[in-house]
């Protein structure tokens, strides 16, 4: 399909006889080497039945010679039925993708010039970005003087990269030829037949999945271009459900396409079954057949230390996590291995209200890659979030029991009386009780204590809070305790993490490493860290990304290694590179090795303001403690209900 601009200026020199450059310009606001690039262009496609002639000195006229072929052409490129030459950067970078996946041949730069109209340096400038997405595919771009280029790598990659790109367009909603949709149609028929007839359970963003790459597979066999698998992988997959059901489906394309299926073919049909999305536990059947291996349930068993020993949040021995967990690592396995890809449409929604679940998963994703050799895509970390949120959730739900003091002036006969009035009113909410007379309050030992409730004056300081209640307990009064008790005057204040000693402004740095190391050397002057406390942050950052976008990185110790919970600031007076991303406002973050109860509401808050571009910009535009200050105040709190 010829580019609607290019369509624009062939219709408007037919229409104008002898029309100078400088009137094209003007009327498509483009340069004369930009119209005399388009002309180029449709003489390639016009020639022989006609042709765009420039006289010298004069202007450009279109000569045609057979008025019924132009005219057919005209129609086949109107309808898509020509092969569209992009004119943009990211159009050429999909054309070359689809040109290189498709040859098995080497093709020159000056090829590739000559067939886009563009110069070898735009080649050039886009050959990098089309390399940096075959990467993700495990693909190379082999280079050979004299020769040219072409990708090598697995045809499984290359099936997945041809689809990849394909689904991005459905994404997009751009519409495909007429024929391409005839294909998905059937594919789709041959697939709802055996899924309904097999009561196998597929999810909506999996089956689209499923059906382009079927489309991608029957259009590879097409052209003698197979799946090799090892005979003892698909005697693994033979055994499975999916592999039945694969050639169910195998034998209605078969028929419908009229091109056989051999058995590796059949395979790669399962791998794309058994790789299905998969959200933790289902209602639906989808369950049906999963096993949860020994080498699975270990692999849970290691992202939960890995948990504990970062956040010093103790999953280990939450059941119905772990089985959440690996009943999505065991299709997630399978898409590692082949690299296969899904989209989430929660990512944005999870990153913003979940920050610290997200967090976790990006920490123990190190695991997952470590175990299945590919790394995790943010999509991916997301639905492993989802996870650890409801295992939060859960936690949060269930209201910690309190320990409290009980004064009272009259003696420890009503004292008790007062304990057994507190266990009948408040039972669910405490857990140990402990009483005494006014005048022996100095001689209680408060460690584990959490309140004090009193019948009369304490005129004294004591290290918890105080509530003053009358003897009897009255409406007020049990409204009161059962607040407190229950934790609903608890905000999610981000202050006590943030000290003005913990500020670095104006900073100089080649690279994220000498930013790291400045941070770093101010948390050893100013706290009681360990002399390892930089190789723990350096450790985490070999691990996994931690730099988020919004000029913003917030690296942190790979372990939970310090007695409290705290960030230090360090701001950029320029940008420095952090794997991939443009920095200038580093958070540094030591997660306290106790367990911090309000871990999450901290990085809840901090979610809010590292991801808004204004407070970002002001931070950096106004590198001044008093504007730390302020943003504190402004985000550092959250709902108790959130």
């Amino acid at each position: 399909m010829l580019d609607s601009q290019v369509q624009k200026v062939l219709d408007y020199i037919e229409a104008n006889h002898d029309v100078s450059p400088a009137r094209l310009c003007e009327e498509f606001g483009v340069s004369d080497r930009t119209i005399r690039t388009y002309v180029k262009k449709l003489n390639a496609v016009l020639e022989p039945q006609a042709h765009i002639h420039k006289h010298r000195g004069g202007g450009y006229t279109l000569n045609i010679s057979d008025c019924d072929a132009y005219r057919s052409i005209k129609d086949d490129a109107s309808n898509g039925g020509l092969k569209s030459i992009p004119s943009t950067s990211e159009g050429r970078v999909e054309y070359l993708l689809n040109d290189l996946l498709s040859r098995v041949d080497w093709i020159t730069l000056d090829d590739l010039s000559e067939i886009l109209y563009v110069s070898r340096n735009a080649i050039s400038g886009d050959l990098k970005r089309v390399e940096a997405q075959l990467a993700k595919f495990d693909l190379k771009l082999e280079r050979r003087p004299h020769y040219g280029i072409r990708v090598s790598g697995s045809e499984m990659s290359r099936r997945l990269c041809l689809a990849s790109i394909t689904l991005d367009k459905l994404a997009e909603h751009r519409e495909s030829d007429s024929q391409n949709q005839v294909t998905l149609d059937t594919i789709a028929t041959c697939v709802n037949e055996v899924i309904a007839e097999e009561g196998f359970q597929i999810n909506s963003a999996a089956y689209q999945n499923l059906l382009v790459h079927i489309a991608v597979a029957i259009w590879r066999i097409r052209e003698q271009c197979y799946v090799p698998l090892e005979a003892e992988h698909i005697e693994k997959l033979r055994t499975a459900r999916e592999f039945a059901v694969a050639g169910c489906v195998a034998l209605r394309i078969e028929k419908a396409f009229d091109i056989r299926l051999p058995e590796e073919e059949v395979a790669y049909i399962a791998i794309h079954l058994a790789g299905k999305q998969s959200l933790y536990a289902s209602s639906d059947g989808a369950d049906e057949g999963l096993v949860i291996s020994d080498e699975v349930w270990d692999v849970v068993t290691e992202m939960l230390e890995c948990i504990w020993d970062s956040y010093h949040f103790d999953f280990r021995g939450d059941l119905e996590l772990r089985m959440n967990l690996a009943r999505h690592i065991v299709p997630l396995a399978v898409r590692l291995k082949y690299r296969m890809h899904i989209d989430n449409p929660l990512l944005a929604d999870i990153k913003e209200r979940f920050a610290l679940a997200y967090s976790m998963a990006l920490d123990s994703s190190v695991i997952l890659a470590e175990h299945y050799g590919s790394r995790l895509s943010d999509d991916e970390i997301g639905y492993i979030a989802l996870a650890f949120a409801l295992a939060l959730e859960r936690q949060k739900s269930e209201v910690p029991r309190k320990n409290i003091l009980v004064v009272c002036a009259s003696g420890q006969g009503s004292a008790k009386l007062l304990e057994y009035r507190y266990r009948q009113e408040f039972g669910a909410l405490v857990d140990k009780i402990v009483t005494c007379d006014a005048s022996h309050v100095d001689s209680i030992d408060m460690t584990g204590i959490d309140y004090v409730f009193t019948t009369v004056p304490l005129h004294r300081a004591l290290p918890v809070p105080v509530r003053e209640v009358s003897f009897f307990l009255d409406a007020d009064d049990m409204h009161d305790v059962r607040e407190i008790l229950a934790g609903a005057n608890v905000t999610g204040d981000l202050a006590p993490y943030f000290s003005a000693d913990l500020f670095v402004s104006d900073m100089v740095a080649a690279d994220k490493n000498e930013v790291i190391s400045i941070l770093c050397e101010q948390v050893a002057a100013m706290r009681n860290v360990p002399d390892e406390f930089k190789q723990l942050v350096m450790r985490r950052e070999e691990l996994a990304q931690t730099s988020f976008g919004n000029q913003v990185a917030m690296p942190h110790s790979v372990k939970a290694v310090t007695d409290e919970t705290f960030v230090c600031v360090g701001l950029l007076r320029e940008p420095v590179e952090w794997n991939g991303q443009a920095v200038r406002a580093v958070f540094l973050v030591s997660v306290s090795k106790a367990k911090d109860k309000k871990l999450d509401r901290f990085y809840r808050s901090m979610a809010k303001m590292l991801t808004s571009k204004e407070a970002i910009q002001e931070l950096v535009d106004n590198q001044r403690w008093e504007t730390v200050v302020k943003l504190l105040n402004m985000y550092g709190k959250t709902d108790n209900n959130e």
